[in-house]
């Protein structure tokens, strides 16, 4: 029993990775077939077969979860009857928290993080050359058909600032993981890699003209592991930043690509103004101005209805449309559909209220200092391996925190379930790694005290 357990077990995760791999490639045409939602439901039957509740009383992440998902169960039941199905919906939002319980119940050795490691390899060297291509289509291909069940979804609904997270996060992880030739001395550069590095250069190019969101998301994380990582990654980065930024510049510059993307065009001034809208000189931005206005106008509705209103303690629950129901002015039809105020945070404080933000804010922050302290930990000991999972696992986390802080990412399986897998696999690698340095500490205990008796036994 025990053994077929295992398996299903090992079964499950690998279709949690074919579900993750299909949301990075095809995004919101994935979500539509509810793959992640059908793997869900089995998973949790999997878990119910060996109950194990307790560690979300055993670990503090867990428990700060099932905190928050206890309050947004408290939100969501009310409101069943009323909204129906859009309440279900919505709930996703602390449902897919359901994952990370899932995955640390089912990770347990770090043999199993090292296979899932080697399968995201894999699906890189696919993925890089791949997805510029991917992107391309999806914003150009004009007259692309649609889902039969879902009229206003194309067959590739591929969104920029989403390719953004995951472009920089596999790019941190080729430049982390090194490959068998670098292991063993193999000074020789593997083919993939350089043709990974311009899908990697031609994806980041179109990102960085179609979506602020996803420039910022991927830029930052690639600073943070920088500045963690200077010498063994730092230098690489620069390198390839300056190769990537000439390699941008001369095809923005020389207009081979002429292309216009929802009144953009590719060239070296769209991007200037890109940048000028993130640091807040967007003056002459356009259209961007204008959607940054309404989403500001409406986080500020939220904060005065719950802070300094009468949903304080509550907020206004699951299932109710909140683009209908705040009215922000100037909203595009086709925004308010969306049911959210493109800002993941401020989703959880319309809501679930303040207290469902303090201990949406307390999970991430906890989260963050977790991953950091055993990257240290990781350091200190001469562990390469864990130091890099760590912070590589950090970095992901954060890009896709900050991608959900502009866009409605965290209530959609292609955001949400990327997001509470990686916070489940981050804590099954801190659950792993701890108790390796517990072992270690007992194995060096035994032999010291070995060491001790050894000359009263000889006397």
């Amino acid at each position: 029993m025990s053994n077929n357990y295992k398996l299903w077990q090992d079964l499950w995760l690998k279709l949690l990775l074919f579900a993750l791999f299909g949301y990075a490639f095809l995004g919101r045409t994935f979500a539509y077939l509810f793959f992640g939602e059908l793997i869900l439901v089995v998973g949790f039957i999997i878990f119910l077969l060996r109950p194990r509740f307790t560690l979300i009383l055993s670990n503090r992440l867990l428990f700060l979860w099932g905190l928050f998902a206890c309050l947004g169960l408290f939100r969501t039941l009310p409101y069943l009857s009323i909204y129906k199905f859009n309440a279900i919906r919505d709930a996703v939002l602390w449902g897919y928290g359901v994952f990370a319980l899932l995955i640390v119940a089912f990770v347990n050795q770090s043999s199993q993080v090292s296979r899932a490691l080697n399968t995201y390899r894999k699906f890189v060297c696919w993925f890089l050359p791949i997805i510029p291509f991917f992107l391309a289509f999806a914003q150009f291909g004009h007259g692309m058909p649609h889902l039969p069940w879902a009229s206003e979804i194309t067959l590739l609904a591929l969104k920029a600032p989403d390719t953004g997270v995951h472009i920089g996060a596999a790019g941190i992880f080729l430049l982390m993981f090194p490959d068998d030739r670098a292991r063993h001395g193999r000074p020789d550069i593997p083919i993939y890699r350089i043709i990974c590095l311009i899908g990697w250069s031609l994806c980041a190019t179109e990102i960085v003209v179609l979506s602020r969101g996803g420039f910022v998301a991927m830029i930052i994380a690639i600073f943070v592991v920088c500045v963690l990582q200077p010498r063994t990654v730092g230098w690489k980065v620069g390198a390839l930043s300056i190769g990537v930024m000439v390699f941008g510049l001369v095809v923005l510059e020389s207009n081979v690509i002429t292309a216009n993307v929802r009144g953009r065009s590719l060239n070296a001034d769209t991007v200037t103004r890109n940048i000028d809208s993130i640091t807040g000189n967007g003056s002459g931005a356009g259209g961007q101005e204008e959607n940054k206005t309404w989403r500001l106008v409406w986080w500020r509705r939220i904060v005065n209805y719950t802070v300094f209103g009468p949903y304080f303690w509550t907020g206004k629950g699951f299932g109710v449309n909140l683009a209908t129901s705040d009215g922000p002015p100037g909203i595009p039809p086709a925004e308010a559909r969306l049911r959210s105020p493109h800002n993941g945070h401020m989703t959880v404080l319309a809501r679930m209220g303040v207290p469902g933000l303090c201990l949406w804010v307390a999970l991430n922050l906890l989260f963050a200092f977790s991953m950091y302290r055993a990257f240290r930990i990781a350091e200190r000991a001469g562990s390469r391996f864990w130091s890099n999972v760590n912070v590589w696992i950090l970095a992901y986390w954060l890009s896709l925190v900050i991608n959900m802080s502009f866009d409605v990412y965290l209530e959609g399986p292609q955001g949400g379930i990327w997001y509470w897998s990686i916070i489940g696999f981050g804590i099954a690698c801190l659950r792993i790694q701890a108790f390796e340095a517990r072992q270690a500490r007992l194995r060096s205990r035994l032999a010291e005290s070995i060491e001790l008796e050894l000359p009263l036994a000889a006397v």
